[in-house]
């Protein structure tokens, strides 16, 4: 069987990787000192005497030194390998919310629709572009979500990251769109690729590739090293109804992002959309009763829009019941190449508002109407200045609001403004409750959090609109009578499970502090049953607290 390496990794120079190696161990056993600083120069120095042909004067990128370690750790100082993983490797931001997001694509258009604004660049899913840097990674493996899940895991582990808990992804388009028969494959090779062990595949060299059925590969990523604990997909909403969530919920989705982009129907209707607001009322609705989490895509600056209408637009969806959701995305329109757009914009038919105009919009949201329950994830697309035809805004976009927000000394509530990150909370630590309204039944919002108001967890409960209504039923059976925990989340540097971080407030006991909170709250309204949308490998986790599977859920009577 043939060795294992990672795709981009220069196997025909391993022995002068390992030479490097070498000599920065007999430097350390030396007493030389190793910092980042140090190791750099060692290595620069090591290349330009015995290999100043390799690399053409660039030093190797680090992840190459730990594959190698982690590979040949039997030729190594234990100790060596332990300082200079400390030294080499620094733990990034992507994990420092509690989990490592994968994001994944499928393959072909992705869509039958044909927005105005949405790119068509051949070969690429609808509304994506070929330099945008996880679409040329699915290009690089040929869309495998196999190879694509296997390469992101391994580049996270030799990054320094905790790949135990994972977060999927799915790009590509209107998930729903695909072939049934497609998607289930998709999820099942996530799995399957889940379940192969990185560790024994970067130190041995080989492995074993699983081939289970769906089913028998979400029961084996209960226990496997990495476990997939949410899915997060993207549809139009006027694709959502209880078939579809019937199916997204065997696929083991827990979190759907709704394109929406306007709740407008003129500016709808003029993008050429093809569903009305309407169509989002019920989607949401919908989404709600059967605890996924909901995201929306909102695009200010469409055609047809002013200031004062995205101003009003972003108001109404955090004040109208029939909005309020989870997450938010806001994409500002961009004009770029293979669209209609493009086309109208040259033609003088379609003219954008003034970049300062937008930037005042999105900072007057952000400090007046953003509730502490939301979550906004992006402010801008990873769309490149090449693929711009007019230069709307610069990529940076998120920096130059949050310069604004500074200069004005304003601040946003939002999740993510809040998150507790690798910071110390300031004492004292208490649980706040937030309750609002929406889609017919009660939301009500619960968080720890510090002195300052940073969040260090949270849990979204529900009491569904059919718990309100004696002549409407619930999706799923087993959901009759129940309230539901839409999401479970506790923040700090993702931690390998059954582990414990001092930089981190995972493992702690707050998730089930605030579990414990959330269960007393359904006895006192009188509920005796409560159901958790769980992510497939975070089933344990609820097992051991009392919880049990049925359909596709985890529930406990109280």
């Amino acid at each position: 069987m043939q060795l294992y390496y990672p795709s981009n990794f220069p196997v025909h120079h391993e022995r002068q990787l390992m030479d490097i190696l070498n000599s920065l161990q007999i430097r350390w056993l030396a007493g030389e000192p190793i910092t980042a600083s140090t190791v750099r120069k060692y290595i620069r120095d090591d290349l330009r005497t015995h290999h100043a042909s390799l690399f053409k004067g660039l030093t190797p990128p680090f992840w190459w030194f730990q594959f190698l370690l982690l590979r040949y750790q039997s030729q190594f100082n234990s100790e060596f390998i332990h300082t200079l993983h400390q030294t080499i490797i620094k733990t990034k931001i992507r994990s420092i919310s509690g989990v490592v997001p994968l994001t994944l694509f499928t393959a072909g258009t992705g869509c039958p629709f044909h927005c105005v604004y949405c790119p068509t660049e051949t070969g690429v899913p609808k509304s994506y572009l070929s330099d945008e840097p996880a679409v040329m990674r699915a290009i690089r493996s040929k869309y495998s979500p196999f190879v694509q899940t296997q390469s992101r895991l391994i580049m996270f582990a030799l990054s320094g990251h905790s790949i135990e808990k994972v977060e999927i992804i799915v790009k590509g388009g209107t998930f729903s769109f695909l072939p049934r028969r497609y998607r289930t494959f998709f999820i099942r090779s996530i799995f399957n690729a889940a379940n192969t062990s990185t560790s024994q595949l970067l130190s041995a060299g080989k492995t074993i590739k699983s081939s289970l059925t769906l089913e028998k590969a979400q029961e084996r990523n209960e226990s496997a090293q990495s476990r997939i604990i949410g899915i997060n997909i993207e549809t139009r909403p006027d694709y959502i109804n209880p078939y579809e969530l019937r199916y997204l919920r065997s696929l083991g989705v827990t979190h759907v992002e709704l394109g929406m982009q306007t709740i407008y129907d003129d500016i709808l209707t003029k993008i050429k959309r093809g569903h009305s607001i309407t169509a989002v009322y019920e989607a949401t609705r919908q989404l709600r009763d059967a605890g996924f989490k909901i995201g929306y895509h909102l695009m200010p600056n469409l055609p047809g829009s002013t200031p004062e209408r995205d101003y009003t637009m972003m108001k109404e969806i955090f004040t109208n019941e029939n909005f309020l959701p989870d997450h938010l995305k806001l994409y500002p329109t961009t004009i770029t190449k293979y669209t209609t757009l493009e086309k109208w914009f040259q033609e003088g038919t379609y003219t954008p508002y003034p970049l300062n105009e937008l930037i005042n919009i999105i900072v007057r949201i952000k400090k007046e109407h953003i509730p502490p329950w939301v979550r906004i994830g992006r402010l801008t697309r990873d769309i490149t200045t090449n693929m711009m035809t007019g230069n709307t805004f610069p990529p940076n976009l998120r920096e130059v609001i949050q310069l604004r927000m500074r200069e004005q000394n304003s601040v946003c509530s939002c999740i993510r403004c809040r998150e507790i990150q690798l910071e110390v909370p300031k004492k004292p630590i208490t649980i706040r409750e937030i309750a609002y309204n929406a889609g017919g039944g009660k939301e009500y919002f619960i968080e720890h959090i510090d002195a300052q108001k940073k969040c260090l967890g949270f849990i979204r409960l529900r009491f569904p609109s059919y718990l309100f209504k004696s002549k409407t039923k619930p999706l799923f059976k087993a959901l009759h009578g129940c309230a539901l925990i839409r999401e479970l989340h506790v923040y700090g540097k993702a931690t390998g499970i059954g582990k414990k971080d001092s930089n981190s407030r995972q493992h702690k006991g707050l998730g089930e502090q605030l579990l414990e909170y959330a269960e007393e709250k359904v006895r006192k309204a009188g509920f005796r049953k409560l159901a958790i949308i769980s992510g497939v490998g975070v089933r344990n986790y609820y097992r051991k607290i009392g919880y049990s599977l049925r359909d596709t859920y985890m529930l406990k009577n109280l």
